[in-house]
């Protein structure tokens, strides 16, 4: 199955969720930041990630998602990180654009604290993260694979 992770991440929270991601996973293609090198095509599985910036994710990551098509993209799967460890309303904006576009969106998230500035949440993501990411991932991949 076609498996693409891809995100944008400035603080590096959110890309190392998605190597988490990546490794957990047999035939991922890609772990790379927004915007790919090529865009994906034939994907049956996207896992998409974005930090929370005042409640609203990167808008890098949101150009790159008007840019995809049901065509290209069969389903997405959403992920983030953010300073309260909730999924909040960065994840529920990519959820509703990718719906809009008729893109399959899995309806569970992942979302986990990420270090932020200097002394917040300065171990996140920490080894519980990781290890959620890790089910979230299988979770994900084999409800779509099945």
């Amino acid at each position: 199955m076609k498996t693409w992770v891809l995100y944008h991440s400035k603080g590096g929270n959110t890309k190392k969720i998605a190597d988490v991601i990546a490794n957990e996973l047999e035939d991922v293609l890609k772990s790379e930041q927004i915007p790919p090198a090529y865009p994906p095509e034939n994907v049956a599985l996207l896992f998409l990630g974005t930090g929370e910036y005042a409640g609203k994710p990167d808008s890098k990551l949101l150009e790159f998602v008007r840019t995809l098509n049901k065509d290209r993209v069969k389903n997405v799967a959403v992920f983030g990180t953010n300073g309260k460890g909730v999924a909040g309303s960065a994840i529920a904006t990519v959820k509703s654009l990718l719906n809009e576009k008729g893109i399959n969106v899995v309806d569970e998230s992942f979302c986990c604290k990420g270090k932020f500035f200097i002394f917040a949440n300065r171990k996140s993501p920490d080894s519980n993260d990781i290890n959620a990411a890790k089910e979230y991932a299988k979770r994900v991949y084999n409800s779509i694979k099945a």
